[in-house]
């Protein structure tokens, strides 16, 4: 990170907000996120994303880490908990069990990812398990779609688009997980391998759409 780059996000965001020796930025909320990748599209800066905490920023990128988006907000009622993306999955399943609930397809033996932005980022639960999901477009666009109740509506699938897409149409910022009583059977685990014939996407797809092996002949 230079010096020019360093002093605008401090600038723009606060000096607790940039680390230059990882070349990171670190929002604290999601109109932090938006801040930096509107400033990525105007400056033409290469935008490396991470739920993780730690990590450095890619060769020529600035890296943007969730790790402090972190917030777990449960509504048993509705049978729904948000999660921000940097949020620890276990620490997800914690909550929820707390309350006698576990979130649809998450807490397997064999997890895809550790934190919530990944597991939803590279397709580790099913569609159905998402009632909403919020983001940030290249752009600095705040988008968002479902929440906290789930409804059969018409209309563009965000959540649908942006389950699997490992951050390349926009960053993940929280997502919204069905919740169901632990006492219900769980769901069958997706796939965490890719298949024989090396068709990665198939198997992603299949496990988002399918996970049952509905449609397999």
């Amino acid at each position: 990170m230079d010096a020019a780059t360093r002093a605008r996000l401090i600038e723009l965001l606060g000096a607790q907000a940039v680390d230059e020796a990882r070349g990171a930025t670190i929002p604290m909320s999601a109109d932090m996120v938006a801040t930096i990748c509107r400033h990525c599209a105007e400056s033409r800066t290469r935008l490396a994303v991470t739920s993780s905490p730690g990590g450095r920023a890619p060769e020529g990128a600035l890296l943007l880490s969730l790790e402090r988006l972190t917030a777990i907000r449960m509504d048993v009622g509705a049978a729904v908990v948000r999660a921000e993306a940097g949020a620890n999955v276990s620490e997800l399943v914690t909550v929820a069990s707390a309350s006698g609930m576990r979130p649809v397809g998450v807490g397997w033996s064999r997890p895809v990812a550790t934190h919530v932005g990944s597991l939803v980022a590279r397709a580790g639960v099913s569609r159905r398990a998402l009632s909403g999901i919020e983001g940030v477009l290249p752009t600095g666009e705040t988008v968002r779609a479902g929440g906290g109740v789930l409804k059969d509506v018409t209309g563009y699938d965000l959540a649908g688009l942006l389950l699997g897409s490992q951050g390349r149409l926009a960053v993940i910022t929280a997502v919204h997980l069905r919740l169901i009583p632990t006492a219900e059977p769980a769901e069958p685990e997706p796939a965490t391998t890719a298949p024989a014939d090396g068709s990665v996407l198939a198997e992603l797809v299949r496990g988002a759409f399918d996970p049952a092996s509905l449609l397999t002949s």
